[in-house]
């Protein structure tokens, strides 16, 4: 299995990537691209799997160009987009994206739908958040996605495509320890089923 790692990070991305790497490899290789290489002509086919990095990039000041945009809206694979990357993934969909009025930046209780996304975690489970920007849940009722996870601080916390496996989750799994290697567990077990035929 082989899973394309989307590095969002405007500046200290080593440090960050770690995290990444340390929560995809007991499952998959690891092949890693910046997000300005992506474009609607790049290959996917040697891949299994996309994973979208945090970023400091605020999408409320600026977009992200087209070209990415329509990469990410040609996509087949099951992708998880963590944090800015599930903010870019609504966004590039046509969801909005606003400035919260406070920066988080701590252990969040999080409130879960019944998805496989989070089988084994419970109704509840404390997940690490980092952000600022949010996604705006009448936007994404809008175009049709689906709404998987609820915080006291945030309305959007975890997104699904209607009929694709894209999903995204707004806190970080990967700073996140137990609860999320078991999020990425199930998310591996999603690829296996959609690489067999059976997701």
């Amino acid at each position: 299995m082989k899973t394309l790692l989307v590095n969002c990070y405007l500046k200290d991305a080593e440090s960050r990537l770690i995290y990444y790497r340390q929560m995809i490899q007991p499952f998959s290789e690891i092949a890693e691209l910046k997000l300005e290489e992506l474009n609607p002509e790049f290959d996917f086919a040697p891949y299994d799997a996309v994973v979208l990095t945090g970023s400091q990039w605020m999408l409320s000041e600026r977009d992200v160009s087209e070209p990415v945009r329509a990469a990410l809206r040609s996509l087949l694979l099951p992708v998880l987009g963590i944090c800015f990357g599930h903010q870019l993934l609504a966004r590039s969909f046509g969801a909005e994206v606003k400035r919260g009025p406070e920066f988080i930046d701590r252990m969040e209780r999080i409130r879960f739908q019944p998805w496989r996304l989070f089988a084994g975690l419970g109704p509840e489970a404390e997940m690490r958040e980092s952000h600022r920007e949010y996604v705006t849940p009448e936007s994404l009722e809008r175009l049709g996605w689906e709404i998987g996870a609820v915080s006291p601080s945030c309305p959007v916390e975890a997104i699904r495509h209607p009929r694709l496996p894209l999903y995204g989750v707004q806190f970080h799994p990967e700073r996140s320890e137990e609860n999320g290697a078991r999020l990425f567990c199930n998310f591996y077990d999603i690829v296996q089923s959609v690489r067999t035929g059976q997701g």
